[in-house]
């Protein structure tokens, strides 16, 4: 009686272990997904100077300082420009674009993405 139990389980048994491996090798078992998102930098917006969410904006390197411009107009400055930004604009010939992701108005402070 023993033996016929045993040969009754075990069958069930193996289904589920092949269920749970099954589940375990789907790509969706972790959700979250990492995400890669472009480096932001903030620039202080100048005097009676505003920006919108989405903006595009030109960048240029002047010398050491990098601006932010609307046209022909800087609107703001980089206080204090990474090494890898100078970087990537030096090899892009001095200007880029970028595109204006958060505003900070109480700060005077926007955040925005190179494009």
């Amino acid at each position: 009686m023993g033996v016929d139990f045993i040969r009754k389980a075990a069958p069930s048994f193996r289904k589920g272990v092949d269920r749970t491996r099954i589940r375990l090798g789907t790509p969706t078992l972790f959700t979250q997904q990492p995400e890669v998102r472009p480096h932001s930098y903030a620039a202080r917006l100048g005097e009676q100077k505003s920006a919108f969410c989405g903006e595009k904006l030109g960048i240029r390197l002047e010398g050491e300082v990098v601006v932010a411009l609307r046209g022909i107009e800087a609107i703001a400055s980089f206080s204090c420009p990474t090494a890898e930004l100078k970087a990537a604009l030096q090899a892009s010939h001095g200007e880029a674009f970028a595109e204006v992701r958060t505003i900070h108005g109480i700060a005077g402070v926007i955040e925005v993405t190179i494009c």
